[in-house]
């Protein structure tokens, strides 16, 4: 008795394949840039403005436009007198004269340059977390956007979002490689809400996990990433190797009961 054999039509192979190549985790694209619309840069102007002396008391470096309107702003700032009612000025602002979107090329290209490294590290990351007992959050896409202004970037971890300083140029504050500040910056939203909030970890300490975390994970991939010299050092005893990553939640309990 002969049996049938069914051989798919070019078509269902074609198929086949870019559903193969589609679903495969590390060939996802796992971010999305952008350059800032002005709503977004007058908004980084505005918050800096706003908190302008706890900023300088942190010894942060700041950059915000030099113009006169913002010199102005900075001032009624530190007199209490800096709110809400000034950000259509800050937008006017740049809308007539200092907002331009080709400022943020150089940035733009030397992100996507490195689109292939971030997306295998995010998969990585979406990877390991369903073997690990805590909650690592993570987003199916990731958005950056740029900002020439501010004190050098931030995260939203409730909207997968990492806000990247840079320059006209195409310059990263910390690292030359964009992909070493957007991982680190992807590994603060993962535990954010699952470590950062339930243990009410300092900014230094929440600093020092995460550089941790991220050296541990990527470490081959980011040779020169190094751990800032922030937080206690006593915790790098508890994240000393991979598997600590997998025990996190359970390391930093461990680490704040025998401190």
């Amino acid at each position: 008795m002969h049996q049938t054999r069914f051989f798919p039509s070019p078509l269902v192979s074609l198929c086949l394949l870019i559903y193969l190549f589609c679903t495969e985790p590390s060939l996802q694209a796992q971010i999305q840039v952008s350059v800032p619309t002005i709503e977004q840069e007058a908004t980084s102007i505005w918050l800096t403005i706003n908190v302008i002396e706890f900023l300088e008391q942190l010894g942060h470096y700041i950059q915000l436009p030099d113009h006169e309107v913002i010199k102005a702003m900075l001032a009624k700032s530190k007199n209490q007198q800096f709110g809400s009612a000034d950000f259509p000025r800050i937008y006017e602002l740049l809308e007539s004269s200092i907002y331009d979107p080709d400022k943020y090329t150089a940035a733009l290209e030397k992100v996507r340059a490195q689109e292939p490294l971030l997306n295998a590290m995010i998969a990585r990351l979406k990877q390991d977390r369903t073997s690990w007992p805590w909650e690592f959050k993570t987003f199916e896409t990731y958005s950056v956007v740029f900002t020439l202004y501010g004190t050098g970037g931030s995260y939203d971890p409730d909207q997968g979002l990492v806000t990247l300083f840079t320059n006209e140029a195409g310059g990263f504050m910390g690292y030359p490689n964009p992909a070493y500040t957007i991982i680190h910056e992807i590994v603060h939203m993962g535990i954010e809400q699952s470590i950062v909030q339930p243990h009410q970890l300092s900014h230094g300490l929440k600093e020092r996990i995460v550089d941790r975390v991220t050296y541990l994970l990527f470490g081959e991939q980011l040779p020169d990433y190094r751990v800032q010299n922030m937080g206690d050092p006593q915790i790098d005893a508890y994240l000393a190797k991979v598997e600590d990553v997998q025990h996190l939640e359970a390391q930093v309990r461990k680490y704040l009961e025998e401190r």
